[in-house]
């Protein structure tokens, strides 16, 4: 099949959509599929790679390092050029995104069908009001739309499948998210006092939480480190207040890593997960579990089925500082065993992989041609 896939944002670009997006896009080239990527940034261009072809056009108006802009006139442009290619199928991402809604009318000028993938499992959550009033119209109009007029509808995780049909969508369907091979050595060292924060350092998203547990960990006694790996625009307060709660010798700031850097860091260690975002289902977690790593987390999408698989993951009970100390403390008194990797197989691209083909060749006879 000939397959677009439109998206606001991919690799180079780090995070958790980009590698969902990555990951399908190589997984379904290797699979003999013709796959195009159409995508905006700062640096327009074309590249190939591992049989995908990068189409990027100019990006326009950033907001947050977050959501950008395409060109005016570029869903008149789009569907030209996927009508002139005889593609057979659409795939875009997450709602809210603007080259969500332009691939999806696009592809519909071009009479061809469209799958969209959600990975957000509620509304925008932020301590800003202008932000939170303005995603909500957004959601309840553009993403609306998405929902409602796409052919097919896949949620990343449950609570993203639920909250696609709470904005219109017609018999979403769970398409959890996945992650490919372990990278690490068959031994690594087991080390649950190595703390992990993996993510954007912005609000939400829990980075001063796990530097408030980290404190409070120490006063308790603990032998412990912390890592941060991460960048956004809270990295300086990051910086701050880790001198301010006296962490800063035993808490390391990395920045932006890659994706394999993130892997071998999280290895036979703890990732703490204290977002309060209103997450899809975070890679990051079937990741530490793959490198022989445990998980403490509040009650994010996913957590709970993992859980329930005998996984190594434990969720605070709330969702604050006291209570993700406590489940530490849990955890570093009587760390569980590492996942087996059997545990792990259904979890991977290549299971995941062959439910899409499947969305797919059923999508496609239903064209609107």
């Amino acid at each position: 099949m000939r397959i677009a896939i439109i998206t606001n944002t991919y690799p180079p670009r780090v995070g958790g959509l980009e590698q969902h997006l990555q990951q399908l896009a190589t997984g379904l080239a290797k699979l003999g599929n013709d796959v195009t990527v159409i995508t905006i940034d700062e640096q327009p261009g074309t590249r190939l790679e591992n049989g995908v072809r990068i189409l990027i056009g100019k990006a326009h108006l950033p907001i947050s390092g977050v959501i950008s802009f395409p060109t005016l006139g570029t869903t008149r442009r789009l569907a030209s050029f996927l009508s002139e290619g005889a593609f057979d199928a659409v795939s875009v991402h997450t709602r809210f995104f603007p080259m969500t809604f332009v691939g999806l009318r696009a592809a519909h000028m071009a009479c061809i069908p469209v799958v969209h993938t959600e990975h957000g499992s509620g509304y925008v959550a932020s301590s800003s009001t202008i932000i939170v009033l303005a995603s909500r119209v957004v959601d309840n109009t553009l993403g609306r739309y998405v929902l409602r007029h796409a052919e097919r509808v896949l949620g990343v995780s449950q609570e993203a499948a639920s909250f696609a049909r709470r904005l219109g969508a017609k018999e979403p369907k769970v398409f959890y998210n996945a992650i490919g091979p372990r990278l690490s050595p068959a031994e690594v060292p087991d080390r649950p006092e190595r703390l992990v924060f993996v993510g954007r350092l912005v609000d939400g998203k829990g980075w001063d939480t796990f530097l408030r547990a980290v404190a409070r960990l120490r006063d308790h006694g603990r032998d412990i480190e912390g890592i941060i790996l991460g960048d956004g625009s809270d990295f300086d307060a990051a910086r701050s207040l880790a001198e301010e709660l006296r962490v800063d010798d035993v808490v390391q700031l990395r920045g932006r890593v890659s994706p394999e850097h993130v892997r071998s860091e999280i290895s036979g260690a703890t990732l703490v997960n204290p977002t309060v975002l209103s997450e899809g289902f975070q890679t990051t977690m079937l990741e530490a579990l793959a490198e022989d790593g445990r998980v403490v987390t509040f009650d994010v999408p996913g957590a709970k089925l993992l859980r329930t698989q005998g996984m190594p993951v434990l969720i605070a009970p709330q969702k604050s500082t006291d209570s993700l100390v406590e489940t530490l403390e849990l955890l570093l008194d009587d760390p569980p065993p590492a996942a087996s990797a059997g545990a792990l197989s259904p979890w991977t691209w290549e299971e995941r992989l062959r439910e899409f083909s499947g969305v797919l060749a059923d999508v496609a006879p239903t064209s609107i041609r």
